[in-house]
């Protein structure tokens, strides 16, 4: 009987030691296959790492171009602000002339009226003077001739 059990032990034992192997050569493929991967894994990285890096250069000149937009905008902001300004102060100076043109059209129109009531009372002394003419022409004519 021992006998029986020192050969199921020694299969057993066979089995192990074979499942051992097995599993020690599967392991080995394992770890190979890490290293494989953290070599790939590591170069994926640098890879990535370097291109993060020109990624951050990129934007770091994105930003300084940004920060001379900002200043570009702002300059282009104050310049809008003193032409605002001084369009105000040409709408201010317009509508002075406008007023002042307002005031001269008033007299001009004032003048105008005078002018033809001027007018009219020429047209009025011009007959007094035509008929005062003929008159005295008709007087002149009725005199006797002087000697």
């Amino acid at each position: 009987m021992l006998e029986g059990q020192v050969k199921t032990v020694s299969h057993f034992a066979g089995l192990a030691q074979r499942r051992y192997e097995a599993t020690a050569e599967c392991v080995g493929f394992v770890q190979i296959e890490i290293k494989e991967l953290r070599t790939e894994m590591n170069e994926r990285f640098d890879a990535l790492g370097t291109r993060v890096g020109r990624l951050e250069e990129r934007m770091d000149r994105f930003e300084e171009r940004m920060d001379r937009f900002e200043e570009r905008m702002d300059r282009f902001e104050e310049r809008m602000d003193r032409f605002e300004e001084r369009m105000d102060r040409f709408d201010e100076r317009l509508t002075n002339v406008e007023n002042r043109l307002t005031n001269v059209e008033n007299r001009l129109a004032k003048v105008e009226n005078r002018l033809a009531k001027v007018e009219h009372r020429l047209d009025g002394v011009e007959v007094i003077l035509k008929s005062h003419g003929e008159m005295l022409q008709e007087i002149l004519r009725r005199l006797p001739p002087a000697a």
